[in-house]
């Protein structure tokens, strides 16, 4: 779909949104095949993967390094909007989408970026939509960078219609500016003719064009993985997590069906004179059916003292440790390409142990989760900017919403990527006995305990050190 909407934006836009319209697909050709192939990594593994019985076994490692990514970015993230009733009210709707953040933030490290869209359902409530990176087409970037314009598309099948809505956003000077336009089809190759929303029940309450005025930036979160793009160095798009490790990915999957040819080739096989077997009613040679692969026929008859014995066993040395290391060599390749710690796909075991070496590898790692931080960090706050705006527009209109107010939106992030829970917790002890940390601070961070218990627990510890009995002097 992605490679249609495109098209139909290359070649038909005036057609689509009219004969004065700034509308085009702002992609070049080569990230438009880039986006394309990080999706078919992601799903199947790799084009390298499709062919039937000839086709590659893939590790599946973009999905690895995707998911991987994720995890560590989200990994006990907290994101609080507060400052106002109208904050309350925005946290309030943004917290479950928090709690299932790590699959958008996955699938944007997959294709490079993920836009997170607030809209209005039929009855007025605010949802939040993650649209992938293959699912929308940007149109305008401003001098920055910031992508300001887009393209968004549904589609709908009803029998033999197809129904597809697309929705162009732009953002310019201080305005925020929607158009939908409806389009049917008897097939998924053509957009077909307009029709009104008011064909399709869902898009029934759709309004055509609406605008937002008093805005400075486009109503929005976009999470764009900031990498260096090979592929087109003058996109301003984000890149796959895994785009750099392309080639080593599929050299990966070409090693590992080494490997699995290896144990199929080098299975224990027993090889039987035809005489040897018995025959059917139809004259011919029977195996037993469990025994297929172990027992294998010869059809020229030559046992005997001049020929082969009866039975001959098949059993070759497996090279399977060398097809390992191998294989395992591309995983570390792969790791450094995509800013992963030694380890996290290759064999630990077989990993440097140095402290030097473990720091420097963990270092890589956390750089990379810093960065992705960093956007998801940005395209969340621009979230909470654009739902504040939906609901400043219904205050208005005179619905039932929270009156404006200040939002501050803050981020908690885990921070023990670089350096491990339990020296972390030693390394704080050992701040609290010299007096650099607070008591209470050290067990509301690493005991769990709630801060007015920590604070409590405290000050008795401090109270029973001053006390006269727990003073002692020279001598006994």
């Amino acid at each position: 779909m992605f490679d249609r909407l495109l098209f139909w934006l290359r070649e038909k836009a005036r057609l689509l949104f009219g004969e004065n319209t700034t509308v085009s697909a702002n992609v070049s050709y080569s990230m438009e095949n880039a986006i394309i192939l990080w999706a078919q990594m992601y799903d199947t593994g790799g084009p390298w993967c499709h062919g039937g019985k000839n086709a590659l076994h893939s590790l599946k490692l973009a999905q690895s390094v995707a998911s991987e990514l994720a995890r560590l970015t989200t990994l006990e993230m907290e994101c609080i909007v507060s400052g106002s009733a109208r904050a309350d009210s925005i946290n309030t709707m943004l917290q479950p989408f928090i709690a299932d953040l790590r699959t958008p933030v996955e699938y944007g490290c997959a294709l490079g970026g993920i836009l997170f869209r607030p809209f209005l359902d039929a009855e007025g409530r605010i949802q939040i939509d993650a649209v992938q990176g293959d699912c929308f087409c940007p149109t305008r970037f401003d001098s920055s960078g910031r992508m300001t314009g887009a393209i968004f598309y549904d589609h709908l099948v009803r029998g033999n219609r197809i129904y597809t809505r697309l929705e162009d956003h732009e953002f310019s000077g201080s305005t925020y500016s929607i158009t939908v336009k409806a389009f049917r089809s008897m097939t998924s190759a053509d957009l077909g003719i307009e029709v009104p929303l008011t064909d399709v029940q869902e898009w029934a309450a759709i309004s055509p064009h609406t605008e937002f005025s008093d805005v400075d930036r486009p109503l929005w979160g976009y999470f764009r993985v900031s990498s260096g793009n090979s592929t087109d160095r003058h996109s301003p798009l984000g890149v796959s997590v895994y785009a750099a490790a392309a080639d080593t990915i599929h050299d990966t999957d070409e090693q590992y069906g080494r490997l699995l040819w290896e144990y199929d080739g080098g299975q224990l096989a027993l090889d039987v004179d035809q005489t040897a077997l018995r025959p059917d009613i139809n004259g011919e040679s029977v195996m037993p059916q469990r025994e297929q692969r172990l027992y294998r026929n010869w059809l020229n008859g030559s046992s005997g003292s001049n020929g082969r014995n009866l039975y001959e066993v098949f059993a070759p040395a497996l090279r399977d440790e060398s097809y390992r290391r191998g294989m395992d060599a591309m995983l570390k390749r792969v790791e450094f390409q995509c800013g992963l710690a030694y380890g996290t796909l290759s064999d630990p075991q077989n990993v440097d142990k140095t402290a030097e070496e473990i720091r420097s590898s963990k270092q890589r790692s956390y750089t990379t989760v810093k960065d992705l931080q960093r956007a998801l960090g940005n395209a969340l706050t621009d979230l909470v900017y654009s739902i504040s705006k939906l609901l400043d527009a219904q205050w208005n209109s005179g619905a039932a919403v929270s009156p404006p107010g200040d939002c501050n939106v803050t981020f908690d992030f885990d921070d023990s990527i670089i350096s491990d829970p339990k020296e972390r917790k030693q390394m704080y002890w050992g701040y609290v006995t010299a007096g650099k940390f607070p008591f209470w601070r050290y067990l509301v961070e690493f005991e769990g305990y709630s801060e007015d218990d920590a604070k409590a627990i405290a000050a008795e510890a401090d109270a029973e050190n001053r006390s006269p009995e727990a003073l002692t002097f020279g001598g006994a």
